[in-house]
């Protein structure tokens, strides 16, 4: 299994489901919550590469788990309201990005 190649297939397999989810929304007019899960999926993918590069740093899983939670959470209220939405679609969003990236990994742990 070639290093970072988790991280890589999350975002990947996000921005192609954000893809799905904006079209999706597109045909349905609710665009607006579509493009806050859309956003909310390119943001959560990126989760991966930050634990993996605060884990080669070595530091400390509990207080970076504490500062990713709070970026996260100000990345999602920014996003609202620069959208002018609520943030629960934005935060959805997140969520869904880490169920892929357990999706990710386990299918990966799964070839090994």
């Amino acid at each position: 299994m070639k290093a970072g190649s988790v991280e890589r297939d999350t975002l990947v397999t996000s921005l192609l489901l954000a893809g799905v989810v904006l079209v999706a929304a597109g045909l349905s007019g609710r665009m607006l919550m579509g493009s806050g899960i859309g956003v909310g999926l390119v943001v959560g993918a990126f989760n991966g590469f930050i634990i993996k590069a605060l884990l080669d740093r070595g530091a400390p899983i509990l207080a970076t788990s504490l500062l990713r939670l709070a970026f996260f959470t100000i990345v999602a209220l920014l996003g609202a309201r620069l959208m002018g939405s609520d943030i629960w679609p934005i935060a959805a969003g997140i969520a869904i990005a880490q169920l892929v990236m357990v999706g990710v990994g386990v299918r990966q742990g799964m070839k090994a």
